[in-house]
């Protein structure tokens, strides 16, 4: 666990200095339109979503270890790849390839990792303290990015600069965890070689209870997928922030995940995961009609520092334990890897929404359409809380 705690805070701070502002340079700078940064983001989830019908059975089978190490190589490979190109061609191949084998299939493995060492009753926690370490450099990072941005004056030079620091970095993890973790899966038995990959996909899909959370985090991860990309591009070309308050307030989410994100997640511990995404779904829903009623650095603070990070740290825990413990053993890295994939699925429609409506200078349009999709998770939970509560189902 605490090797895990420290990659997260090495990878994460990596991604703090490419994420906050990749949206921006490729827009700003490489000259390329809004609706096509978000194709390229479509493309990114879309290879996702692949890996992550991959990645799940193949942590089942081969481990959680090697699956982590080749994701994180992927990655750093394809960070370098984006401070190299030039032009929307050699961006959405990188996006391709970087969905393929990066992030998806390192929470895949990462997450039934921390699945495997944990007991159900702390896994909620477990999962907590990892985003903690993550988020400590998540904090770092979108401020360090900010902080060197104005140092150079918002010359274009600075941003493939960042992004070769995030390669570097998440290469350095992948070393670190290869010199140290063991590995996890708790039986090399069931699911050995004989080709089982497609069946155990088939199981999962079988589950009713564990599809409807899979469209019930569709859902919610289009609302976090969206804020994450648009915001940074609305604060700046339609309120008027400056880089260097961008980076402050992504920076103070991290921040208050490392203060509240245990606590959030020893609550929910000792309560019903269902009853806290209905929770998160309603704090979307918050900072949405926030954004749909102020515009400013004011309205933006409160809307994602405050409501936003709550729904996140919520989303991000009990998402994840609800998935391990609808899971049999068995099935965990696949159930854990279909949830992950919900990110992808829902990134794969939202950027091209957002920079679509951005484009057309439609911003509130945005911000209704994810009070939508938060209302219909929430009809979506209430449905799960009853399935569950049937006769001869667990509570």
């Amino acid at each position: 666990m605490w090797l895990l705690v420290f990659a997260m805070l090495v990878f994460r701070f990596g991604h703090g200095l490419y994420f906050p502002f990749s949206s921006i340079y490729f827009h700003n700078v490489l000259g390329i339109p809004l609706s096509l940064v978000g194709v390229g983001l479509a493309v990114f989830a879309g290879s996702s979503v692949v890996s992550g019908l991959v990645a799940g059975p193949i942590t089942d089978r081969y481990g959680r270890k090697p699956t982590m190490l080749v994701a994180l190589s992927g990655s750093a490979a394809s960070f370098l790849g984006f401070a190299l190109v030039d032009g929307f061609a050699g961006y959405l191949a990188v996006s391709a390839a970087h969905g393929l084998l990066g992030w998806s299939m390192f929470e895949a493995s990462r997450n039934a990792m921390v699945a495997d060492v944990t007991q159900p009753g702390a896994r909620s926690r477990a999962y907590g303290l990892v985003r903690v370490g993550g988020n400590v450099g998540w904090a770092a990072g979108p401020m360090s990015a900010g902080l060197i941005s104005a140092a150079a004056n918002g010359s274009a030079g600075v941003y493939p600069k960042l992004f070769v620091g995030t390669s570097v970095l998440t290469a350095l993890v992948a070393l670190a965890l290869a010199a140290t973790v063991r590995e996890s899966l708790p039986s090399r038995q069931e699911g050995g070689p004989g080709g089982k990959d497609g069946r155990r996909l088939r199981e999962a899909f079988a589950d009713g209870p564990f599809v409807l959370l899979l469209g019930v985090g569709v859902l919610l991860y289009y609302v976090f997928t969206q804020d994450w990309q648009a915001l940074p591009i609305y604060a700046k070309n339609f309120v008027g922030v400056p880089d260097g308050q961008i980076g402050l307030f992504l920076g103070a989410n991290g921040l208050m995940v490392i203060l509240f994100q245990l606590p959030v997640s020893y609550l929910i511990d000792r309560g019903s995961k269902v009853t806290a995404l209905l929770a998160g779904a309603v704090l979307f829903a918050l900072s949405s009609a926030t954004l749909l009623l102020t515009e400013s650095f004011l309205g933006i603070l409160i809307s994602f520092v405050l409501f936003f990070t709550l729904a996140e740290m919520v989303l991000e825990v009990a998402g994840a334990s609800l998935a391990a413990e609808l899971a049999p053993v068995r099935l965990r890295g696949t159930y854990l890897a279909l949830f992950g994939a919900c990110f992808g699925a829902a990134c794969g429609v939202s950027p091209i929404v957002g920079g679509s409506l951005l484009q057309a200078e439609m911003p509130d349009v945005i911000w209704k359409i994810q009070l939508v999709a938060a209302g219909l998770a929430a009809a979506g939970l209430v449905t799960l809380a009853f399935l569950r509560n049937r006769p001869g189902k667990k509570g």
